[in-house]
């Protein structure tokens, strides 16, 4: 069975709420580098490690806010099943990429499973987004690995941020996305032609995963030993597809039920060469096409669930966590309000505001962002502690 329509229409009402919750999110988190990410920096190059804490901490707070916003203003349902993500560990995550917003509904699987994971959790993201104002230079602060789906150009880039992760003593759970992109009209053609070409099974699901960077990464994360489990992350929308964040925010729609299931794999038990763990990752994505099928087959779409392994658990969102969430949120919000408040009552935040774009807007020229001047920082760090520590002995 086919899966549900893309929404392509909304009534005035659903465009004017996506217009405004883009305007807010978009607006906040400008506003939180400019009265809270910009202030801190000097602490990159006083403490690396613990600014490392702090603006992880940070970012992974105010993620309640916009995960929040989509269930309050949208009242979407999201149903998580499976295995729990272990925060207290490396891992990596795996998932198909249905839509462009699959990683912003994420964040409310994470709640339900453990709120720390919002501050633990790293994602592989198209390099376009670090420029976005705001978001984008948040992104890059929380040491999110921006690619460009080129390997040659992106493979020093994995390395070097791998490198980063485990160096810096802290336990964090990379999300990739192996297919490159998300599943859009364009992107299902080419994924067609070329399962013509390679005489593949045409997918309908899912796009056949590219295994070039899933092996790279995985060896990496290996010789650094930095992964302990793989996370493989299903994700289906039973009543509806919202392809795009321009669907979501100008259009106003949202789906209506979300559904995630995780499964386990301890990382030992992978294949070790490229070849076999090539192998496995395809195997894995042809199971995956399976459990989709299964799913869109359910033709009442209210009791449509993604198959669950024997011990599978389910994941409502527990009272504590949703006051978490709703109480964090609404600090945000209140925030957000008393800094535009500030911003429009006094013409010195003009000055501010002009350093911060400086910072960001600076280091990507020069540097290609704020998260590889962390790493710079990061990496002179271990070096001078290394001579301290040999001219002791």
């Amino acid at each position: 069975m086919a899966e549900p329509e893309r929404i392509r229409q909304t009534g005035l009402w659903d465009k004017a709420r996506g217009s405004l919750l883009c305007i807010f999110t978009l607006l906040s988190a400008l506003l939180g580098c400019m009265y809270i990410l910009t202030p801190i920096m000097p602490l990159l190059f006083v403490d690396h490690r613990l600014w490392r804490k702090i603006v992880d901490r940070l970012i992974g707070y105010w993620l309640m806010l916009p995960s929040g916003l989509i269930e309050l203003a949208y009242g979407t349902k999201i149903r998580v099943t499976g295995t729990k993500i272990d925060h207290s560990e490396p891992a990596l995550i795996i998932m198909n990429h249905r839509t462009c917003l699959d990683w912003l509904f994420f964040w409310n699987l994470l709640i339900r499973m453990d709120p720390w994971l919002l501050t633990s959790e790293k994602i592989s993201l198209k390099g376009i987004l670090k420029y976005l104002p705001g978001a984008g230079w948040a992104m890059g602060c929380n040491a999110y690995m921006f690619l460009d789906r080129s390997f040659d150009n992106d493979s020093s880039r994995i390395m070097r941020m791998i490198d980063y992760y485990a160096n810096s003593g802290l336990n964090y759970q990379l999300l990739l996305f192996p297919e490159g992109t998300d599943k859009c009209e364009r992107a299902t053609e080419r994924s067609r032609i070329y399962a013509e070409k390679k005489g593949l099974v045409h997918y309908a699901h899912v796009l056949h995963p590219k295994t070039t960077g899933f092996t790279f990464i995985i060896k990496k994360m290996r010789e650094a030993g930095y992964i302990k489990h793989i996370y493989d992350v299903t994700v289906a929308y039973a009543d509806s597809i919202v392809q795009s964040e321009v669907d979501l925010f100008l259009l106003g729609a949202c789906p209506k039920s979300v559904h995630y299931d995780v499964r386990q794999f301890e990382a030992a038990s992978l294949p070790e060469s490229d070849e076999e763990l090539a192998k496995w990752l395809l195997e894995l994505w042809r199971k995956k096409e399976e459990r989709l099928e299964k799913f869109y087959a359910q033709e009442c779409i209210a009791e449509r669930q993604l198959d669950m392994e024997p011990n599978a658990k389910l994941f409502d969102i527990s009272t504590r966590s949703r006051t978490i969430q709703c109480t964090v949120a609404t600090f945000w919000m209140c925030l957000t309000f008393a800094w535009m408040y500030i911003f429009v009552s006094y013409s010195s935040q003009l000055s501010l505001a002009a350093l911060t774009f400086s910072v960001f807007i600076g280091s990507q020229v020069a540097y290609g962002g704020i998260e590889w001047i962390a790493v710079k920082v990061a990496a002179r760090s271990r070096l001078s502690t290394a001579s301290v520590t040999n001219h002791t002995n």
